[in-house]
């Protein structure tokens, strides 16, 4: 191909069943050609044509469908690949990951309302569940009377099967009233609260990046040292008292968190 000609249209062929995708490569550009490579496979990840657990074509089929070297097609899927995007298997090729969660960390919404706003469906399994006395961290922070109770319920969310993330719930006992471990099976936490007139409207969540232990990278389906991110949380009704302490630990290779930031006001 003559340098300073556009590609007049590589097509990715043999992905999936469906319309071919089109990736224009225009030469004369500034842009690397390995990045409009990245960008054109990036934007065809992001359709309804790109099965999670599919396998690319090879890097001679690519790099002969856009007309580049093997060297471009390996460069542009390396970077896909650290970005989460493709999984590199030794010996049996490149596969499309699942997509990424962004999940906005400004929102207060329950797992079971997101996952079906993405159109997947929710699942809860109950690991534990216990009434016990409050330790003297959850009765400070829930402000409870000394030898209050609180329910602990640990439940590992699921989207669509997929493990995603342990999620462990505080609740005291007079507040939230008898709860019942087969009733928070597949079902959101929140849902059960608001059907008791029981509406968190405000919570402080802290995140920081963890690795998974043993236990942690069973549930989920990862190996262990993998990367999670943790949260926890406080949750307040309307009129300020303490509902839910919890923390939860999601998978970092399937979730980002994002934060809108705006310039204060002068």
């Amino acid at each position: 191909m003559t340098r300073g000609a556009a590609n007049p249209g590589a097509t990715l062929n043999g992905m999936a069943d469906g319309p071919q995708f089109t990736v224009t490569l225009d030469h004369a550009a500034t842009t690397p050609i390995y990045l409009q490579v990245a960008h054109g496979i990036q934007r065809w990840l992001g359709t309804e044509h790109a099965t999670p657990g599919t396998a690319l074509p090879s890097e001679r089929d690519l790099a002969g469908q856009f007309g580049v070297s093997r060297v471009t097609v390996r460069q542009a899927i390396a970077l896909l690949t650290t970005q989460g995007l493709l999984e590199r298997r030794r010996g049996s090729g490149t596969f499309i990951l699942p997509r990424r969660i962004e999940h906005p960390l400004g929102t207060l919404q329950s797992f079971s309302d997101d996952m079906r706003a993405r159109g997947q469906v929710p699942g809860a399994h109950v690991l534990s569940f216990a009434l016990n006395r409050a330790t003297p961290h959850e009765a400070m922070t829930l402000g409870l009377r000394e030898h209050s109770r609180v329910y602990r319920i640990r439940r590992l969310r699921t989207a669509d099967g997929t493990p995603l993330a342990v999620e462990s719930s505080v609740l005291p006992e007079d507040r939230v009233g008898d709860l019942h471990a087969d009733t928070l099976k597949d079902r959101s936490l929140y849902e059960l609260l608001s059907a008791r007139a029981l509406v968190p409207v405000r919570a402080l969540r802290h995140l920081r990046a963890v690795n998974a232990d043993t236990e942690h990278a069973a549930l989920l389906q990862v190996r262990p040292g993998a990367a999670l991110l943790m949260t926890e949380r406080v949750s307040w009704l309307a009129d300020g008292t303490p509902i839910e302490l919890a923390s939860a630990h999601y998978r970092g290779d399937r979730y980002d968190f994002l934060m809108e930031l705006t310039t204060p006001e002068t």
